[in-house]
């Protein structure tokens, strides 16, 4: 990767690779999702929970790090049980790289978790 030059283009568009023989790898039709580096260097997290940060880094709108899939879409989405998913998401929490808010509808119904990707560093 030492020898590849990565170009941004625009804040919806995706990434242009150039390597030093000019080869150009075209990136902006390829979905891709951007996952907090200290997320994943982090050895005291399992692969569970890594894969769980990356499901909710693919569902986070890019403005707001929010997003509200359902706990069976992230658990599918993420490659496990909902025991798993539910042991991930309080370490994840518990570790500071999200905030779990629960919602609820006027009438009291329980609607899907908000999920919030805290910055962090």
């Amino acid at each position: 990767m030492k020898n590849l030059l990565i170009v941004h283009i625009g804040t919806r568009g995706g990434y242009i690779i150039m390597s030093k023989n000019r080869t150009v790898l075209d990136r902006r039709s390829v979905p891709f999702i951007m996952v907090t580096r200290k997320v994943i260097e982090d050895e005291t997290l399992k692969s569970a929970d890594k894969s769980l940060y990356a499901t909710l880094c693919m569902y986070a709108d890019n403005e707001t790090a929010e997003c509200f899939p359902s706990r069976e879409t992230l658990w599918r989405k993420s490659g496990m049980s909902d025991k798993t998913f539910r042991n991930s998401l309080r370490n994840l929490e518990e570790k500071g790289y999200i905030k779990v808010i629960p919602r609820h509808s006027d009438d009291g119904r329980r609607l899907s978790n908000l999920y919030v990707l805290l910055d962090v560093k």
